[in-house]
């Protein structure tokens, strides 16, 4: 075997210094988010959305345990800028086990989290987005909820937190960063994997790539919603009732009209913004009695909105099953049932417009000589070729079925019997070029065609299409015969 080669230095180096940009930029980008959210706190150490808990679930999720250290980094950071914040003068010891602490809690947490997912997904083979995404929101939950009483007592052990206050503390933490999970993490994973190696399968097939057509009607739609819920915002504000917020919940309508006409980045961009303005909008006007309504509403528009996410997935495996019922495995072909079906429609629309119908029925020579000589791999690869060879010879409106082991039926609406026997000829010629994949030995195929009479059926048209591929065979194998004879040596 042949040693590896080592990589060149340069490769090397530029790796290198692209992990270390990337890990520069998760670390500042979670203490912007940490920032952010901070100023929207409405009960000590909770705010109305934790958008770091996302960007924390989207970095394990996607590499894996090398973003451990920078997230540590960020939670020792935090805890020493909550300090200088608020001016607490604790202890740098202190400080320093807090912060060890708390990043213990929520990076060992989500970190956990990201791996039961990802685990639980790769055993499913052929996992899609239907199944994905509710285990996304399952553990997403879960994993939060762990969080947040993991960091309380942690607070709490260290003396940042009173004894009485636990239980009034935990609750908002925990749906705070349950808001920031289930809202933010797909699109932080669009994001963190943005110009890298595609992300893995968890996500179902879904695809965050950035999209560049419709975007002014994309802009529009986010314009009508964010005007929604800034409406309804100003309302609940002038009136001070409490039932307002409700009517956040009916702004799932306008979400999912976006998530049905647009692609998944572009969804998960939506219920960012959504989010982030409901956020501002409870903090700046004074809606602090209705945030776990807002919250709520966050949850429930997102989980929805990724369901949604589902139906693309779903379209492609009805797609899937339809063809595995009406498709031949192999070759792709239609099958019996579903060629005569199709037939029948093309027959009655030909019909309809006095236009003549032919069909070609043709099986591969000596197909049971190239199984037995070479395998039924080779025998396989032979068929395929004779497929692809007839594709190309069709047009879009003709229709190709396998009936047998070797025999295909061709239908080709709107063709005379002159033009039948001119697309007899022509395929049997270009079948004839091709050679057996994997031998020195050339396909071969006996075709026969027959113009179906005013209003004969398919089934009769079919059965002298069978009797006179049996007779030129027939024939063929005689004249093989007596040419073997006639060139035998006399004894």
């Amino acid at each position: 075997m042949k040693p590896l080669e080592p990589l060149p230095l340069d490769s090397v180096m530029d790796a290198t210094a692209t992990h270390g940009l990337r890990q520069a930029a998760l670390f500042v980008a979670w203490l912007l988010l940490w920032r952010i959210s901070a100023l929207m706190e409405y009960a000590p150490h909770a705010s109305l959305w934790f958008p770091p808990a996302g960007l924390s679930f989207a970095a394990f999720l996607l590499w894996g345990r090398s973003a451990l250290p920078v997230l540590m980094l960020a939670a020792v950071s935090v805890t020493f800028w909550v300090d200088h914040l608020y001016e607490l003068r604790q202890p740098i010891e202190e400080l320093l086990l807090a912060g060890l602490l708390f990043g213990v809690a929520h990076c060992g947490t989500y970190a956990l989290g990201a791996t039961v997912l990802k685990h639980l997904v790769r055993g499913r083979s052929g996992t899609a987005a239907p199944v994905a995404i509710p285990l996304f929101l399952l553990i997403g939950c879960l994993t939060t909820l762990v969080a947040a009483v993991t960091g309380t007592v942690s607070l709490y052990a260290v003396g940042l937190i009173e004894t009485p206050n636990l239980a009034a503390i935990w609750l908002p933490w925990w749906i705070g960063d349950m808001v920031g999970v289930i809202v933010l993490t797909p699109l932080f994973l669009g994001l963190l994997s943005w110009r890298y190696p595609h992300i893995e399968s968890w996500l179902g097939g879904l695809s965050f790539a950035p999209e560049h057509q419709g975007r002014r009607h994309f802009l529009v739609k986010l314009g009508i919603c964010a005007l929604l819920l800034t409406l309804l915002m100003l309302i609940s504000a002038k009136t001070g009732a409490p039932e307002v917020a409700f009517g956040a919940f009916f702004l799932i309508i306008p979400q999912m009209w976006i998530v049905y006409t647009e692609g998944a980045m572009r969804s998960a961009v939506s219920l960012t913004i959504f989010s982030t303005l409901t956020a501002v909008w409870v903090s700046a006007l004074g809606l602090i009695e209705q945030s776990l309504t807002y919250q709520f509403a966050m949850c429930v528009i997102a989980a929805s909105g990724y369901f949604g996410f589902t139906v693309p997935s779903l379209i492609a495996n009805n797609r899937q099953l339809s063809e595995m019922a009406f498709n031949d495995g192999l070759t792709g072909a239609l099958n019996r049932n579903r060629f005569f079906e199709l037939a029948m429609q093309a027959k009655h629309d030909a019909e309809r417009h006095q236009q003549p119908v032919s069909l070609l029925l043709m099986d591969m020579d000596a197909f049971k000589q190239i199984n037995d000589s070479f395998g039924h791999d080779v025998g396989d690869q032979a068929l395929l070729q004779l497929c692809r060879t007839l594709k190309l010879e069709l047009s879009p409106k003709d229709l190709l079925g396998r009936f047998g082991g070797d025999e295909f039926l061709v239908l080709l609406p709107g063709t005379n019997a002159a033009a039948a026997r001119r697309r007899m000829n022509t395929i049997q010629t270009k079948i004839g070029t091709q050679r057996i994949p994997g031998t020195e030995h050339r396909l071969s195929a006996t075709v026969v065609h027959v113009t179906l009479a005013p209003y004969e059926r398919l089934e009769d048209a079919f059965t002298r299409a069978d009797h006179e591929l049996l007779r030129v065979k027939r024939q063929r194998t005689g004249a093989s015969r007596t040419h073997a004879a006639g060139t035998e040596e006399p004894r």
